[in-house]
């Protein structure tokens, strides 16, 4: 009998941890739709159904008051309908320099035009940025905006967790979005490493100061990549925008000056150049920001434990380099690349594959001697190659051993890339070979990766 107790005990204990271990991991995760007027394509679809998402905040446009009026300073395309499992909650942005934007007259305005957004909708989401001087203007705006819809959810500033602030704000709406990222002003430098898009020492204070919130709250966390530019005399001079992987990592014209902490990265021009039409002079800095995949999984196990409903990730990924991680890596934190090479089905060219989970990353130049990025190298005994076209790749380069060749006496061939995505592909140009040549003497290996250097035949 007192072995069968035990034995009860243990398995109770059991399924007490292991509920426990399931509850922490399972998450209502979220994203921000930003400034985007192209619906969701097919494969976006399916990668957010298999994360499970059940809402998407979805910019609807930006509201800006001048004097007494609020007009429409940008509208995007917004679903007409919900995709399925998928529901999208309209977002306005309000931006003001005005003393007073909350007037009963400038009110007036604002609910005209928010009445075109909420009226097909049952929930509305506002983002603005109030000042502390306007707080308790903002929160008695909001009252009267939640008239407009059933359920009212506001972005908010990380320090609206103050007691003070939470009692302006709670009764006027259901939802509280903290965005725990660009709290703090850019810094100057001084050598020092940047501020990381998130730091784990600050924003673990951050999110703990949210437990108080006793209206719902989800975190909002940053997913994107970023680039600065700093001045000579290292103080900011803006942000770089429509910038690619490739201009950054293969500019031989920056050196590495800091790798810092949680994805941050100093790089210098040594001479002049430019990087999205944006000029940089010699002594200039470049800093490079991505969200550090660790940081990022504490920072989502300390919103849940701190009384989070839920993840929002700032801002569901596209195609351009400054959105970050891929959507399918979000949704495989853990995860990592694995690459393949194959011969594409009709046609004279090779596809390099990562059929992985996991984005493989960009990488920079460390120093003089290092490119940068990462190298597919395809191989063969003798000179087969006639000629070689980069297709996706940044470059293609031929050598004979390892000195650099014409094509026709090549034996090796070298196609420079900066990073490949989940489940994403990079397909070479027309790669031509001699008579009697056959893409099976090839063999291939990648450079820079792990595991990377050792020969393989294609597959």
């Amino acid at each position: 009998m007192r072995h069968s107790l035990q034995r009860i005990l243990i398995l109770a204990i059991a399924a007490i941890i292991s509920a426990i271990a399931a509850s922490s991991s399972a998450h209502d995760l979220r994203y921000w739709v930003w400034q985007r007027d192209d619906l969701l394509g097919e494969q976006e679809l399916t990668e957010l159904e298999a994360q499970k998402i059940g809402t998407i905040y979805w910019q609807a446009g930006e509201l800006e008051n001048i004097g007494e009026t609020w007009r429409w300073k940008a509208r995007f395309n917004f679903p007409s309908s919900n995709a399925g499992h998928i529901r999208f909650v309209p977002v306005v942005r309000l931006v003001s320099r005005e003393h007073q934007p909350f007037s009963d007259a400038s009110m007036a305005e604002l609910l005209a035009s928010l009445s075109s957004v909420s009226a097909k909708h049952d929930e509305l989401q506002l983002d603005y940025d109030a000042p502390d001087r306007l707080l308790a203007d903002y929160a008695r705006a909001l009252n009267r905006i939640h008239g407009l819809v059933r359920h009212l959810s506001i972005a908010a500033l990380p320090h609206w967790s103050r007691a003070d602030y939470l009692k302006l704000l709670e009764p006027n709406v259901d939802e509280l979005l903290p965005m725990l990222y660009d709290f703090e002003a850019e810094p100057i430098l001084k050598d020092q490493s940047p501020l990381p898009l998130i730091s784990p020492e600050k924003i673990s204070k951050l999110i703990e100061s949210w437990r108080a919130c006793r209206k719902p709250w989800r975190a909002g966390l940053p997913v994107f990549a970023r680039l600065s530019l700093y001045g000579a005399n290292q103080k900011l001079r803006g942000q770089i925008r429509n910038w690619n992987w490739d201009e950054v990592c293969f500019n031989r014209s920056f050196q590495m000056a800091n790798a810092g902490q949680f994805g941050a990265f100093i790089l210098r021009a040594t001479r002049s150049t430019s990087v999205a039409n944006t000029a940089i002079h010699p002594g200039e800095e470049v800093i490079v920001r991505e969200v550090d995949r660790g940081a990022l999984r504490d920072a989502i196990s300390a919103a849940l434990r701190a009384g989070a409903q839920g993840i929002v990730f700032f801002r569901l990924p596209d195609s351009s380099a400054s959105s970050g991680w891929s959507l399918r890596q979000l949704g495989h934190l853990e995860a990592v690349p694995r690459l393949s090479l194959r011969k594409s089905a009709g046609s004279e060219t090779l596809e390099l594959s990562n059929m992985g989970d996991g984005d493989l990353g960009p990488r920079f130049a460390r120093n003089e001697t290092d490119a940068g990025g990462y190298a597919l190298e395809i191989d063969a005994t003798t000179p087969i190659f006639r000629e070689a076209q980069p297709g996706d790749f940044a470059s293609v380069n031929a050598f004979a051993g390892e000195k650099q060749a014409q094509v026709p006496f090549a034996t090796r061939l070298r196609f420079q890339f900066a990073q490949l995505r989940a489940k994403e592909n990079l397909q070479t140009g027309l790669i031509q070979l001699a008579p009697g040549g056959d893409f099976r003497q090839i063999r291939y290996r990648i450079l820079n990766v792990e595991g990377g250097p050792s020969w393989r035949s294609l597959e």
